[in-house]
């Protein structure tokens, strides 16, 4: 049984930006001090921002999914990159398409919220932040629920649960590995988790080799790369790396318009700023900011500063694709680069609680913004443009 072809209706996308509107009017009162919640305040949050995962019209992914999910349930034999575990929930666990995503995306936002309250923040106000911006694209596809479970398993084996260190542990690295199986591109993430959890690895020392070292970095990932993609690959093996991965080099050409740009740049850039607070945090070695009259200011705490060097590294190992030379790497890029949203919204928490840097804060908050309300009103205009055929 084919799905007949959906696609995103503006009606269906100017709701997604009404959500979106309400989450930023109920997230405001979450960015001033004490940085807490009324517990009828949080809920509707969770709520809305639930809602708007279960239907997120504003990019074509949830009309691709609810293809596969018809085609996965009424087609014997039909073949994706799904991981296994999305076609036993589709065929076992979910009774039409809405409830598959309420379980998915349902999965992925308890384990959020049980992360927000585990790090050394308020879980309100990395909440709101979260809500404020990169929520659109954690309601955008199911590695989002890989991204909750692996970042939860991180900030387990980062601080322990009242003091209980094996425990945490053990369900920290389990949380790791199931992560794999339920995306498989979280090996990338896995990997820089523990390349991340040493504290004294990232220093000016290897800044600056990172530097000498990126255009040699660049030509190494595209070769490998080059090498991975041609090898065989099966177009009836379901569960493919190496099938998906293609799909993604030939997505798109290297021409794009400049509306297109624009909206990459506006996401793009707030990774950069809020991974060079990453750093910051991972070299800062003192209680004072380091310039004279300075006030004393509250050391990084150990969790928060480990998220801070993952968002480095993310952002770092996503640049290796930021150029195209023989192969079009532009998805891989934005792609891996996806991956630290969840470490930005912490990073830029802290920023808030701390009290540093209060005008590069509300500058990279205000960039971050207008990110997200761009790439809703292009959805928006795409989708208009769509009708108007």
């Amino acid at each position: 049984m084919e799905l007949t072809y959906l696609e995103p209706l503006p009606i269906l996308v100017f709701s997604n930006l009404l959500m979106v509107g309400f989450l930023l009017l109920l997230c405001r009162k979450g960015l001033k001090e004490p940085y807490a919640l009324s517990p009828w305040r949080r809920y509707l949050i969770i709520l809305t921002a639930a809602v708007f995962c279960l239907f997120s019209f504003w990019n074509t992914d949830w009309f691709h999914y609810a293809e596969m999910y018809m085609n996965l349930v009424y087609e014997d034999g039909y073949n994706t990159s799904l991981e296994e575990v999305y076609y036993l929930i589709a065929n076992y666990l979910s009774p039409n398409y809405v409830v598959f995503r309420a379980v998915v995306w349902g999965m992925a936002l308890y384990l959020l919220c049980l992360l927000l309250k585990h790090i050394s923040l308020r879980g309100d106000l990395v909440l709101c932040i979260f809500c404020m911006t990169w929520m659109i694209y954690f309601g955008y596809a199911r590695v989002s629920l890989a991204f909750a479970m692996m970042y939860l398993g991180a900030s387990l084996i980062s601080k322990s649960v009242g003091g209980r260190v094996l425990i945490s542990l053990m369900l920290g690295f389990l949380l790791l590995i199931a992560s794999f199986f339920f995306h498989k591109s979280s090996a990338f993430g896995i990997a820089l988790i523990l390349l991340a959890l040493s504290p004294k690895l990232l220093n000016r020392r290897t800044f600056l080799l990172l530097l000498m070292a990126y255009p040699f970095l660049v030509l190494i990932s595209q070769l490998m790369l080059a090498q991975f993609m041609n090898s065989a690959v099966d177009p009836n093996a379901r569960n493919t790396g190496a099938t998906a991965g293609m799909t993604y080099l030939i997505e798109e050409g290297d021409e794009i318009g400049f509306a297109y740009r624009l909206q990459l740049a506006l996401e793009c850039i707030p990774y950069y700023l809020l991974a060079f607070v990453g750093y910051k945090m991972s070299v800062l070695t003192d209680e004072a900011d380091g310039e004279e009259g300075d006030e004393a200011q509250p050391l990084v705490p150990a969790d928060i500063r480990f998220f801070g060097r993952l968002l480095f590294y993310i952002v770092a190992s996503a640049s290796v694709f930021l150029f195209s030379l023989e192969m079009n790497t532009r998805n891989f890029y934005i792609r891996f680069l996806r991956f630290g949203f969840i470490p930005a919204s912490i990073v830029m928490a802290w920023l808030w609680q701390s009290g540093r840097y209060p005008r590069f804060r509300k500058f990279t908050l205000l960039f971050t913004l207008a990110g997200i309300w761009y790439a809703l009103l292009y959805s928006f205009y795409v989708a208009y443009l769509g009708a108007a055929k």
